[in-house]
């Protein structure tokens, strides 16, 4: 009875190997091909602006560091503020369906944030995946009017007047529940660039 029952466990233990092998192949490569990422967000400033990822401003930003999507983007399912135009599953924790990324912009200068060179690298048809931009959005948390899509080529996303000390930016990026599939295994890239106003 023994034998059959270590025999039984051997084989139980070997199957769960070769399904585990065979679903992480799986993802690495079919699903892998399909992933819709966000790869790089670029960030410039003007002279007399500085952005930190830090709250101490010790460590400059270059580029956003966007949190870990490991499924990709999916079209959003939360329901839209009536306000900002952001869906309720989109949020600053580990269970947003969009990426968020924060940073802080030291200045004494009034200042605009202009989203440009907008890039989509796709194995797809490229017309379908750039007429699918205007499913791609962009917003900075609490701040009113600043929910855009990537459609322009160039979008200013908010301005600042008055300011005074270091200010706190969240930045969110989803997909439109109207996204179709034309955007599957899309790697997606743009630039954040912040003026003087």
């Amino acid at each position: 009875m023994e034998k059959k029952s270590v025999a039984a466990s051997i084989l139980v233990i070997f199957l769960a190997i070769i399904f585990s092998v065979i679903g992480i192949c799986f993802s690495a490569f079919v699903y892998g091909s399909t992933k819709i990422e966000v790869t790089k967000i670029s960030l410039i400033s003007a002279s007399g602006i500085s952005i930190y990822h830090d709250k101490e401003l010790k460590n400059k930003a270059s580029e956003l560091k966007l949190s870990k999507m490991e499924l990709g983007l999916k079209p959003a399912t939360g329901e839209l503020d009536p306000d900002s135009q952001i869906p309720s599953t989109i949020t600053s924790d580990n269970s947003s369906e969009g990426y968020y990324s924060t940073i802080y912009v030291s200045t004494s200068q009034n200042f605009k944030i202009i989203l440009k060179d907008i890039l989509i690298e796709t194995k797809k048809d490229k017309t379908s995946a750039n007429e699918e931009r205007k499913n791609i959005f962009v917003a900075i948390k609490d701040i009113e009017n600043t929910t855009k899509s990537l459609e322009d080529n160039e979008i200013e996303i908010a301005s600042f007047s008055d300011v005074s000390g270091t200010q706190e930016l969240t930045f969110y990026v989803w997909l439109g529940s109207l996204a179709s599939d034309a955007l599957e295994g899309s790697k997606i890239s743009f630039t954040l660039e912040f003026q003087i106003a």
